[in-house]
């Protein structure tokens, strides 16, 4: 009876790494189309610069954060390798993560810009 209590929770368990994934690429994707609204202006007070300043870097800290969770989180799908397997697994994910990352931010700053001509 243990190990079908046990294969239940593990079933479960991918069920929420799986959504936990899809929420911080979410959040990731989100965030970075935010940090591609702000305008940086000179004819600003020194007040308001620092105030963008300092959301701009508490979105840069939201944005590491989720390049280093998100290949962590598909490292814990596919197994957990302790080997080599592993370390391709997240240096491609993390790869892949940071080359969508500019990607988007770049379509994303773009599209802004175009829209606002």
């Amino acid at each position: 009876m243990a190990g079908k209590v046990n294969n239940g929770l593990q079933g479960v368990s991918g069920e929420m790494n799986v959504l936990l994934l899809i929420v911080a690429i979410v959040i990731l994707l989100f965030i970075l189309r935010k940090l591609s609204m702000i305008e940086y202006s000179n004819r600003h007070s020194a007040l308001k610069d620092a105030k963008q300043n300092v959301i701009s870097l508490l979105w840069g800290v939201v944005v590491i954060s989720t390049i280093i969770f998100i290949p962590y989180q598909v490292w814990v799908l596919t197994g957990k390798s302790l080997y080599w397997d592993g370390v391709y697994i997240i240096g491609g994910t993390a790869l892949l993560t940071i080359a969508i990352s500019f990607i988007f931010y770049y379509k994303s700053k773009v599209k802004l810009t175009d829209s606002v001509k």
